[in-house]
């Protein structure tokens, strides 16, 4: 009987050529071009061996995988790889190509590691797509290095291989359009198939009264809270840059809600939706035991939720009556619909006329992912911004061309007409979404539920004088 760890080697090699298929088809609706792979073989390798395979110059993608597979991989692309798919990133014309294929020199080579970067955020993309649908245990992959030149003089300092070390080794022949074909391996060294070591079982922690909580230490440990990066996408665009509108002076909290949002945006397409119980008030005994002890990232809306879930008092202003709302009186009716194979340009375009922060893709009013501007801001190059003007590239302006069904959240997490506003509460506290779609039980999707709305909606059902009348910013602008 295959031991856990052949299973999931197994696994990983048939895995690693649908991810190079979806790669490949990843590049050919980007840029325009038919890039096709095939396996040619997988056994055990060493660098000896595999340099033999991989003459003169090549580029090597460092690849840190976390969840079952631990550790750190290899994919290598051999000279004709590296001179042909940098080219075809950055749009050089076919016959410099050609001529860097054959006659490209160590210099010309280290030039390109720009564009070989790219192909290795464009190829995790592709991969962690693949695994995180199929592979049960996966956690994310994410580029943590690139070598561009001739690793195989000191294999041990430049790829961290020694000449006799033994690794999996999974080969692939690719082409692209018309060029001669290259070679490319994924080196999978042993002990990233190795069983993690089991986690001593934590203990319960004691139900504490509301007397004995200490409010200062648990909004300065929210402070100090660091959110972890969730997604690895095309290109990354920081959210401090992304510019927010101005709100009148007079409704700071608002502000300060909608600083938060943008901060605190985070995606979760691995996880499936989740069923909660509804509560009728604050109670602590209504709170369900995973969504005890999480914390959401900081922010005052963040806060407050997380205080109002996990809390029995109620925060000073806020009444009874708020809690017992449901999704259909706070929810926004306008939609705004695009297709998964729009591309990133053209889903700004639609949300910046429609002035939504959210758009959801699918067909029917049946939803296939949601997306925001936060997504889009992130999958494109920050070069585009007037700032960088100067240093932008072509292959800058490419990444406008990403696809929507590569950054937009997958699955959707969605709720009912009927769900109650603590409910939907502690599903943005479990998840880190900031929207979530409401459906029929047809499953098509009638209404948006934000963050912002539940803002609103605890607004005008406190005691002071705090208008939150007029439409509210979902997130910040792409201007």
């Amino acid at each position: 009987m295959a031991t856990p760890q052949t299973d999931t080697k197994s696994q990983t090699i048939e895995l690693a050529t649908t991810a190079f298929d979806a790669f490949c088809d990843d590049i050919s609706g980007m840029f325009g071009v038919d890039m096709k792979c095939s396996q040619k073989e997988a056994g055990i390798e060493t660098v000896k061996g595999f340099s033999q395979k991989f003459k003169k110059l090549a580029s090597v993608n460092f690849i840190k995988s976390e969840g079952i597979l631990n550790g750190t991989f290899h994919i290598v692309f051999d000279q004709g790889g590296l001179f042909t798919l940098a080219g075809t990133i950055v749009m050089l014309p076919k016959q410099r190509i050609l001529d860097d294929r054959k006659r490209g020199s160590a210099k010309e080579a280290e030039g390109m590691t720009d564009a070989i970067k790219e192909a290795g955020n464009l190829l995790v993309g592709s991969w962690d797509r693949i695994f995180r649908e199929e592979m049960k245990g996966h956690g994310h992959f994410l580029q943590s290095n690139t070598y561009v030149g001739n690793p195989w003089d000191n294999p041990k300092e430049k790829i961290g291989l020694s000449d006799t070390e033994e690794f999996s080794f999974i080969s692939y022949e690719i082409t692209i359009d018309d060029y001669p074909a290259f070679n490319c391996g994924v080196i999978l060294p042993e002990a990233i198939f190795a069983e993690p070591p089991a986690q001593p079982a934590a203990e319960t922690p004691k139900e504490e009264k509301p007397a004995d909580k200490e409010p200062v230490a648990e909004v300065e440990k929210v402070e100090k809270e660091e959110k972890p990066a969730d997604k690895e996408t095309a290109q990354t665009a920081p959210a401090a840059e992304v510019k927010k509108e101005e709100k009148p002076a007079d409704k700071e909290i608002v502000q300060a809600a909608l600083a938060a949002e943008v901060k605190s945006e985070e995606k979760s397409a691995d996880e499936t939706p989740a069923k909660v119980e509804a509560a009728a008030g604050p109670k602590s005994e209504d709170i369900p035991e995973s969504a005890k002890g999480k914390e959401m990232p900081a922010g005052p809306v963040s806060e407050t939720i997380q205080k109002m879930v996990q809390s029995s008092s109620l925060p000073d202003g806020i009444s009874l009556s708020a809690l017992k709302m449901c999704a259909k009186d706070i929810m926004q009716k306008e939609i705004l619909w695009g297709n998964a194979d729009d591309s990133v340009q053209q889903a700004m375009t639609k949300m910046q006329q429609a002035d939504t922060g959210y758009m959801m893709i699918g067909k029917d009013e049946l939803p296939e992912g949601i997306v925001s501007t936060f997504d889009l801001a992130s999958a494109v190059s920050i070069y585009l911004k007037p700032m960088f003007a100067k240093w932008r590239r072509p292959t800058d302006d490419a990444t406008l061309q990403i696809k929507v069904k590569w950054v937009m959240t997958r699955p959707v997490r969605t709720i009912t007409l009927d769900t109650s506003l603590t409910t939907i509460m502690e599903n943005m506290c479990q998840s880190g979404l900031r929207c979530l779609p409401v459906v029929e039980k047809n499953g098509k999707v009638i209404g948006l539920v934000t963050a912002f709305d539940i803002f609103k909606a605890l607004l005008n059902t406190t005691n002071t004088n705090i208008s939150s009348a007029g439409k509210t910013l979902q997130t910040a602008s792409l201007a």
